[in-house]
């Protein structure tokens, strides 16, 4: 994503496509360790999380602990760090990047990082964690997978507007207005950002005249599957709540399960003492 030079208007196209490789994979060893930096704050911030105790005589065991999903996520941020680090080390990254860095453009690098955080502190901490990871991945897998200067300047424009209206939203205490009839109409937002990119990935396609299709269909589809996946294990085998639990995780997701599918448990009478009843109510 990053703009070739404008000192070097003599190379020709290979040339200058070589040296627009060189100067990302300098950038892409920068980001690495930005990357694994933030996943190790991750990884150890969620393990200060308590993974097993008991409260109000009920036990609990490690994947039960909220602190599973941040770990889950860290660890993967650490995988995909470690990957593109050992990739770009291998292709001499640190000497590119030290090579190039005073004419390479990071917007590129900016754009990754402030990506990943929105992610974190905007979409999944407001919003539905499904329509915040759909929504994510559809703008972040388009940007690399379709490659695609004319989309990727469009869907960066896209993206961007909708975080400042949704910090707009939320700092200026709108939500509250917007959620007083309904619990999860800010949600509402993401919906229409989510169909707002797959209207404009689907443009694309038919403007390509077909040769993108498979493309976006794939975006579209790995984009839809990861959350459809990642909730089900996470809120109903391992019983760990989502960050932020909305109108599809909420209304969709555990109203179906616990309405039909989730097994019905036997109760047993059963009398706990005043210290266990004070530890229970204080939980929470």
């Amino acid at each position: 994503m990053s703009n070739p030079s404008e000192t070097s208007p003599q190379l020709d196209p290979s040339e200058q496509e070589k040296l627009e490789a060189e100067r990302l994979i300098g950038w892409d060893f920068v980001f690495s360790i930005v990357v694994l930096i933030f996943s190790i704050f991750v990884i150890a911030n969620s393990l200060t999380m308590p993974f097993s105790g008991n409260v109000g005589g009920v036990t609990t065991v490690w994947y039960e602990s909220p602190g599973l999903l941040p770990l889950f996520i860290g660890c993967c941020l650490f995988l995909a760090g470690i990957t593109v680090f050992l990739k770009s080390a291998r292709e001499g990254g640190r000497k590119l990047f030290q090579q190039h860095f005073a004419d390479v453009n990071p917007t590129g690098f900016l754009l990754s990082g402030g990506g990943i955080l929105s992610y974190i502190f905007v979409f999944i901490t407001w919003f539905d964690f499904f329509l915040g990871s759909f929504v994510f991945l559809l703008f972040y897998i388009s940007l690399y997978y379709l490659e695609d200067d004319k989309l990727s300047r469009k869907l960066i424009a896209v993206y961007y507007g909708i975080i400042l209206l949704c910090l707009t939203v939320f700092f200026s205490g709108l939500d509250k207005v917007i959620n007083a009839q309904y619990d999860y109409a800010t949600d509402f937002i993401l919906v229409a950002a989510a169909l707002l990119l797959i209207l404009m990935l689907a443009h694309y396609a038919h403007q390509s005249k077909g040769a993108a299709s498979r493309k976006v269909r794939t975006v579209i589809l790995v984009a839809l599957l990861f959350p459809s996946i990642l909730v089900p294990a996470f809120r109903y085998f391992l019983l760990v709540p989502m960050p932020k639990e909305g109108l599809v995780v909420e209304q969709v997701f555990n109203h179906t399960y616990y309405t039909y599918l989730a097994p019905v448990k036997e109760v047993e009478d059963g009398n706990l003492s005043a210290d266990q009843l004070d530890a229970l109510e204080n939980a929470f």
